[in-house]
C-alpha cells in the first residue's frame, strides 16, 4: 500500500518547511519506504503501520500550530506484490520511452 501524507499547519507563516522537517523526520525513523515531494510525502508499507504513522506526523504538527489541516490518499493493491512507490513512475516512464528525472 501507498500513500500520499500532506500536514498543513494553518496559521503559522508562510515559510513552513521548518513545520514540515519535524513531520519528515517521523516518516524517515518509521523505517517505511518513502519519497518527498512538492506537495506531500508518499510513504509505502503495511496500512497500519501506515495509519500509525499518519496519527504520529499530524499529533506532532498539534505540538506547535493550533491547527493542522492533514490529507491522505491510499493506493492499495490486492492483485501484485510490487514496490509502488517505484512502479507507477517507471510505468508511466514506459509509456513515454524515457525518463523522467531530471
Amino acid at each position: 500500500m501507498i500513500a500520499e501524507i500532506s500536514v498543513i499547519p494553518i496559521g503559522e507563516g508562510i515559510d513552513l518547511a521548518g513545520y514540515v522537517a519535524r513531520v519528515v523526520k517521523i516518516i524517515d525513523e518509521s523505517g517505511l519506504d518513502y519519497k518527498l515531494n512538492a506537495m506531500g510525502t508518499v510513504v509505502e508499507g503495511d496500512i497500519d503501520r501506515i495509519f500509525d504513522l499518519i496519527k504520529k506526523c499530524h499529533n506532532k504538527m498539534l505540538e506547535t500550530a493550533q491547527r493542522v489541516y492533514t490529507t491522505v490518499k491510499i493506493d492499495e493493491r490486492k492483485d501484485k506484490n510490487i514496490k509502488m512507490i517505484e512502479h507507477k513512475v517507471q510505468a508511466v516512464e514506459k509509456e513515454l520511452g524515457r525518463s523522467l528525472k531530471k
